[in-house]
């Protein structure tokens, strides 16, 4: 299609007497990246100085048609979830408080290196909805992995997180659960009995095995992906086969997975109740332009398991025992003469003699018949107050300055990433992988502003790193 200003003025000509023009929604999307026309306001009348028709006509329609709804204006399709929200987020767990964060020893700064593209686009975003029912939900898994019973609520209900179970919740026999927030996250658990020797070979499916039942597996649980698709971990112990949602073609970072004992029963499985639905295309930020998204966490989103890299630890340059355990160190033994004896009047045990106590003088008893007047009572003068003197408090270490390491970055991927709303529901949106030099990737959200609203930026109480502990990032 044609998108040059001038046939955009000629469409949009045209349009004036049939209706409002059917855009493309990066025109409007992207539109907070261009400059507006300058207006200038002569009496009541305000005309447009950059000479522009298609703002005049967009001024004039009063309406643009975006995915086939008419709307004035296009509100965000969902605000990001926060650090507060976290306790929302299916799986997620709250690593620190969210006013205050430790202090890492090495501060990246991010440079788009001449590889990177300056070329924006589109995307489509999708809506990760919930399917059925917990009910039903927790009915076709339980028929799947063959588990006896009726839904119940778990203990563990909550307004927060409404779980429901069939079967018993403390390991006696095969049970499934599910949350119904989030994504409708449910797990099937096979309590099999530990045996100190496992059999060999083990009894678990493999290969090519193991990635045909799983995929069986999965498109019962509403998965449907081909075998080829499936990755499968195998040791003597289990074989585990997980498979991700599929979108456009692209394996997302939400994930179904399988594992055998090697008894060869099925010990444990976990997926989702989850539809992908189509919410728009929307205009994207170029490759080079998201670098700069790459210092504000609000923009970060995971990216699928064909950009799992490796995970880095920071670790303190001293041992991780420093400060951390007691030192253990020899027991003297007593000296000649010091004790050590448990029977303390044998001789030459170490315990001083005994010294001879002089008898005590005889007391005349006292004649109950004769009357005897009560000793007055000490007077106790009240101890003074002690004066307690103010201990100053200690002046705080200096703060470690962080190792600033600039990273020159070339190589980005557009892919989908997984992002979570405020209200804990989850979405795939257009981004970019990133590859870091150390061999993982970071996923930015390439959205232009406005499709999805931010939560505001938080501000933290830096504490500097105790020494001993490793911190995973």
């Amino acid at each position: 299609m044609n998108t040059t200003p001038d046939d955009l003025d000629g469409r949009l000509k045209r349009s004036l007497d049939v209706g409002a023009p059917d855009l493309s929604t990066d025109i409007v999307t992207g539109a907070p990246s261009r400059k507006a026309p300058r207006m200038v306001n002569r009496g009541r009348v305000a005309q447009v100085a950059a000479g522009s028709l298609t703002a005049v006509a967009a001024v004039s329609v009063g309406a643009l048609v975006i995915g086939g709804s008419l709307t004035a204006t296009q509100p965000p399709l969902f605000t990001a979830a926060s650090s507060s929200d976290g306790a929302r987020i299916a799986g997620a767990e709250a690593a620190m408080g969210a006013d205050a964060m430790i202090m890492p020893w090495v501060q990246y700064e991010y440079l788009a290196g001449d590889g990177l593209s300056t070329a924006g686009g589109t995307g489509s975003v999708y809506e990760l909805r919930r399917v059925g029912t917990p009910d039903d939900t927790l009915a076709r898994i339980a028929s799947l992995y063959g588990v006896d019973g009726s839904v119940e609520r778990s203990e563990w209900f909550s307004d927060d997180y409404p779980s429901y179970v069939i079967g018993p919740e403390d390991g006696s026999a095969p049970a499934v659960t599910t949350t119904w927030v989030g994504t409708g996250t449910w797990w099937y658990s096979n309590p099999i009995p530990f045996r100190d020797e496992v059999p060999s070979p083990s009894l678990a499916p493999m290969g090519a095995e193991a990635q045909a039942l799983a995929a069986e597996l999965f498109a019962g649980a509403g998965l449907r992906i081909s075998p080829d698709q499936v990755v499968v971990y195998t040791d003597e112990w289990q074989t585990t086969a997980t498979g991700h949602l599929v979108v456009n073609g692209q394996r997302t970072a939400l994930d179904w997975s399988v594992s055998w004992s090697a008894t060869g029963d099925i010990q444990w499985a976990s997926g989702h109740a989850v539809e992908a639905v189509e919410r728009g295309s929307f205009g994207t930020v170029s490759a080079r332009e998201a670098v700069e998204r790459l210092a504000d966490w609000r923009w970060g989103a995971a990216p699928g398991p064909d950009f799992q890299g490796d995970v880095s630890f920071i670790a303190a340059d001293t041992p991780v025992s420093s400060g951390m355990a007691r030192t253990e160190g020899a027991v003297d033994e007593p000296a000649p003469g010091e004790g050590g004896s448990s029977d303390p009047g044998s001789p030459g045990d170490g315990v001083a003699p005994v010294e001879p106590v002089e008898p005590i003088e005889p007391v005349d008893p006292v004649d109950p018949t004769e009357p005897t007047e009560p000793e007055p009572e000490p007077t106790v003068e009240p101890a003074p107050e002690p004066t307690v003197e103010p201990v100053p408090e200690p002046m705080p270490d200096p703060m470690p300055e962080p190792e600033v390491v600039t990273v020159t970055l070339d190589d980005a991927t557009p892919t989908l990433l997984l992002m979570w709303d405020a209200d804990g529901n989850a979405w795939l949106v257009p981004g970019y992988a990133f590859a870091m030099p150390d061999g993982w990737f970071s996923g930015v959200v390439s959205l232009v502003e406005g499709v999805i609203e931010l939560p505001e930026p938080m501000e933290f109480d830096i504490m500097p790193m105790e020494e001993g502990v490793v911190e995973d990032r």
